[in-house]
């Protein structure tokens, strides 16, 4: 196995592209090669868009990353997870999937679930607090200029 160096904007990239807990950085890297080589059929080379994604399929866990930094800002940087989870469905509800409001095996609606792994590599990656009170998400710096490096909308 060859070792590859990554800079910390490029890591931040592919964890974008992470779309369940047990993804590596080599089986993301392997699944963008997959699709950049062997395009569904149909499809160009035409920017992908945060469309709505067929029922059988769930909303990528990034997609997850702006709509709760931008909640944490909005509750003056900090909140309770419960209220962020409230106000992300509000926000991503219109773009679940069937699979996405399915209930897990521990009783828990799987976009929930989702939504708190997608805080977890946030915190991972230092854009929401590692000591925060518990059951508090809050935004760090870090996570303040990751959101202003985004376009808005």
């Amino acid at each position: 196995m060859q070792p590859i160096e990554l800079s910390d904007h490029t890591y931040r990239r592919l964890l974008q592209h992470v779309e369940s807990f047990g993804d590596t950085p080599e089986s993301v890297i392997e699944r963008l090669l997959d699709t950049a080589e062997n395009p569904p059929s149909g499809q160009t080379d035409k920017p992908k868009t945060a469309s709505r994604p067929a029922d059988g399929d769930l909303l990528p866990e990034s997609q997850y990353w702006l709509p709760i930094l931008q909640i944490l800002v909005e509750h003056d940087g900090k909140a309770k997870g419960r209220d962020v989870i409230a106000a992300l469905e509000n926000r991503l509800g219109s773009r679940f999937t069937a699979r996405d409001r399915d209930r897990l095996g521990m009783g828990e609606v799987r976009w929930k679930n989702r939504a708190r792994f997608a805080r977890l590599r946030m915190k991972e990656l230092g854009l929401v607090s590692s000591d925060s009170q518990r059951g508090v998400w809050e935004i760090t710096e870090e996570g303040r200029r990751y959101l202003n490096q985004r376009p808005p909308g």
